[in-house]
């Protein structure tokens, strides 16, 4: 006789029945809500089919579109471009005060963080001409008044983001026009003490023109500028000014062409601020316009009903009128019956008479 093995089970539908009269009564709506739950749950785990039932609702959800990505990449782009300026200005002030310490260093970050800050810029107005390239897609199957819809709305989004690109660059371009119109003035005091010193002479020449003269005076060749670095420190730092100077005027060049490419947008997004004003005044006017007719309208409606009875009461009088012309005359009483009345009686006294003489 062959053994039967039956598995180890455990009932824990009185655990499951105490917990679920020990609960507190639900408001209906949660009732409501559990019940759908657990049909939900019945129908996926244990009723599921190939074709699915009413109760199963699909829904497709399209992604954004490529230029929000866009958008975001240059939003987070310009929000650490405000904190690198920052961080640049903040080294602009402490290299411009005087000192005699070896800032080298100092240079070096101010000519890196200037650089980022200008690639920065550039991959901002890189990703904005993205942004526009993406309004030329063509959807599939092609929707006319989506395609339009979404044309205005990249363009607008490019605009703007423009518009931001632009006002953060003249802020950098400014504060790098000032920190280089602040060492000038610092090379201009040294030039002086160094012509005041009998260091380098003179030529008539003003600013960054009077350096270039005195270092290309003084340096007519390759070994004796080498020399001239090692011997005078002064001249060493001279063209060291030079250099910073020149990588300062480069970047706000760069800067200068990122702004004018910028400023198309700009331009373009204020003719379309024009056009919209334009067309809000029009609205204003057709709108008031559109108040004064109804204004007309509605006097005309509170006199409609007063002409109406008028109108009814004028036709209720047309009819009595005319009522009273048609109507039928009664026909005159005749004469012949009240003329048979006397001869009536006359026979009936006749025959009285004849009865008296009778009896007579």
């Amino acid at each position: 006789m062959a053994l039967q093995y039956q598995p180890t089970t455990r009932s824990r539908t009185g655990l499951f029945l105490s917990y679920r009269d020990s609960r507190t009564t639900s408001t209906r709506f949660s009732r409501q809500k559990l019940s759908r739950y657990a049909e939900t749950d019945t129908n996926d785990d244990e009723q599921d089919r190939l074709i699915a039932s009413s109760n199963h609702v699909a829904l497709d959800v399209d992604l954004p579109p490529k230029w929000v990505d866009y958008s975001e990449q240059v939003q987070d782009i310009l929000a650490e471009t405000r904190t690198k300026i920052v961080t640049l200005d903040k080294l602009h002030a402490k290299h411009v005060l005087p000192g005699f310490s070896d800032r080298t260093q100092e240079e070096r970050e101010i000519e890196a963080l200037t650089t980022d800050i200008t690639k920065d810029f550039r991959r901002c107005q890189a990703l904005i001409q993205k942004v526009g390239s993406e309004s030329q897609i063509h959807s599939f199957p092609p929707d006319p008044q989506k395609t339009h819809n979404q044309t205005l709305a990249t363009k607008n989004v490019q605009r703007s983001l423009a518009a931001k690109v632009q006002d953060l660059s003249a802020t950098f371009r400014k504060k790098q026009r000032v920190y280089m119109e602040k060492l000038q003035g610092h090379a201009i005091k040294n030039q002086d003490l160094l012509i005041a010193s009998g260091t380098i002479s003179l030529k008539g020449s003003d600013g960054m023109t009077a350096v270039d003269d005195d270092v290309a005076a003084a340096t007519h060749t390759q070994r004796q500028s080498l020399s001239l670095i090692q011997h005078d420190p002064e001249t060493a730092n001279l063209q060291a000014r030079d250099r910073e100077l020149s990588e300062i005027a480069k970047s706000i060049s760069q800067l200068a062409e990122l702004f004018k490419d910028l400023s198309v947008l700009v331009i373009d997004q204020g003719t379309l601020l024009d056009s919209v004003e334009y067309n809000i005044e029009q609205t204003a006017i057709r709108m008031e316009e559109a108040v004064e007719e109804l204004n007309v309208a509605q006097t005309y409606q509170k006199n409609t009903g007063r002409r109406k009875c008028i109108f009814l009461l004028l036709l209720i009088i047309f009819g009595l009128i005319v009522v009273l012309i048609f109507k039928p005359r009664r026909p005159s009483s005749s004469l012949p019956p009240a003329a048979s009345a006397p001869s009536s009686m006359s026979g009936v006294s006749g025959v009285g008479e004849v009865d008296i003489g009778v009896g007579r």
